[in-house]
């Protein structure tokens, strides 16, 4: 060490001259340097995906407050967030192994400036179709913290259980308005939809142009959408659409999906409700998505849950329970408490069900 020292000078130390004491990074900074070195390493992904929320960190952290200096090291940090992973996904997977095949839940926004507010809170990678349109963590949590009860149900733990495990994986996606419409249009008698053909072509009701009435339209506008897309495996379209043909659809179908609502609201005074029109989108999904082993199932019990999803999709290796917002409310606070009070009840279903133990629920 010293031959090699001589190459640069004569003397290594010097009484006279301070050395430098390399103590390392602040631990202040170990929870910011874990997320980044976890998102690093597994392609971009959040620690949330891990089973790891803030708290677990910064409670770390302040564990290692209180130890002596010389073992305040940013490397043994790292380990114990491993240790910690390890230890709560080995309790996760002794629960899924009970779960006969996991669930999905998708929530579904169809009104007409749905695709920029979902864009907030659900992942944009197309390239992988199975994250694609998965709910993010961090846009949802603001949400939690502003109501104390909400706060009280949603511990970071359970949220992070609720929106990405195999018990449980959480969607938010858009359904363009004209799909919508057209396969509620095209469907309706199949669906026993109470309203005639003449009310929907009614400039002064529904408005709902002529050529929307046939089934391959519908069809085929349903298979350009972000569902379908991601029911198939197909690859999904990235940017936002809303010029030329896309903007005027999405235009011409704001009366109906309007009048569509109040008709809804309007359901306890016996009208008609959003069961038809869930129907008639299952009818069309069933008919596009024919060639696929797939059980559709429409206002049905969840074959393991007391739920009712709006629309049930069975594959041979999950079920995916479809819920609905039909709503005029475009606001994000709004698509937030959609989802999380939606979300709660999955998630109490489940706890309830597989007996997920306090410490990783709640």
């Amino acid at each position: 060490m010293q031959n090699w020292a001589k190459n640069y000078a004569s003397t290594m130390f010097y009484r006279k001259i301070p050395f430098i004491n390399f103590t390392g990074p602040s631990i202040d900074d170990y929870p910011k340097i874990a997320k980044k070195t976890i998102e690093f390493f597994n392609g971009g992904k959040s620690c949330h995906e891990f089973q790891l929320n803030d708290s677990d960190f910064e409670n770390l952290k302040n564990k290692y407050q209180n130890k002596p200096q010389q073992q305040k090291l940013i490397r043994e940090y790292l380990i114990d967030i491993k240790h910690i992973w390890e230890e709560r996904t080995n309790h996760i997977k002794k629960i899924e192994n009970f779960i006969p095949k996991p669930t999905e839940v998708w929530f579904i926004f169809p009104y007409p400036e749905a695709e920029g507010v979902v864009a907030r809170f659900a992942k944009q990678i197309p390239e992988n179709i199975n994250e694609m349109w998965n709910a993010e963590y961090n846009p949802l949590q603001p949400y939690i913290n502003e109501h104390t009860q909400r706060k009280a149900d949603w511990s970071p733990q359970r949220l992070t259980l609720a929106l990405n495990s195999r018990m449980l994986t959480t969607k938010i996606m858009y359904l363009p308005t004209n799909a919508l419409i057209s396969c509620i249009v095209a469907y309706a008698d199949d669906a026993g939809i109470r309203i005639s053909r003449e009310d929907f072509k009614d400039e002064n009701k529904y408005n709902v142009p002529e050529h929307w009435f046939g089934k391959k339209l519908a069809n085929d506008t349903l298979k350009r959408t972000p569902l379908y897309l991601q029911l198939s495996g197909s690859q999904n379209p990235t940017g936002k659409r809303k010029s030329g043909t896309v903007g005027k659809a999405l235009n011409s179908s704001r009366k109906a999906f309007k009048k569509i609502n109040e008709d809804i609201s309007a359901s306890k005074l016996g009208k008609i409700g959003d069961k038809p029109f869930n129907k008639a989108i299952c009818l069309a999904l069933e008919y596009t998505l024919s060639e696929y082993s797939f059980q559709f199932r429409c206002e049905q019990y969840h074959p393991h849950l007391r739920i009712k999803p709006d629309i049930t999709v069975e594959t041979s290796n999950k079920i995916v329970c479809l819920e609905f917002c039909y709503t005029l409310d475009d606001t994000p606070g709004n698509l937030a408490d959609y989802v999380l009070r939606k979300l709660n009840t999955y998630m109490k279903q489940l706890e309830q069900v597989y007996g997920i133990p306090q410490d990783l629920s709640w």
